[in-house]
């Protein structure tokens, strides 16, 4: 997967191997010096290192 900010900064989320109890595998940010993260009770929240942009990611319902 590809994050790419407004500015034209880019990096990928690339898959670990590892997985969690429910059979997900967890991913990696590529290159952690282009954005950063914060992970908050509903979502995940990336900023770009560039120009400070931020982008959220709500969390999902759980799949039943």
């Amino acid at each position: 997967m590809v994050l790419e900010c407004e500015c034209g900064n880019r990096t990928g989320l690339f898959a670990t191997g590892d997985r969690d109890e429910h059979g997900r595998e967890f991913i990696e940010l590529e290159d952690d010096d282009r954005f950063s993260y914060e992970i908050g009770g509903d979502s995940i929240v990336f900023r770009c290192a560039f120009c400070g942009y931020r982008y959220r990611l709500k969390q999902f319902s759980p799949f039943e």
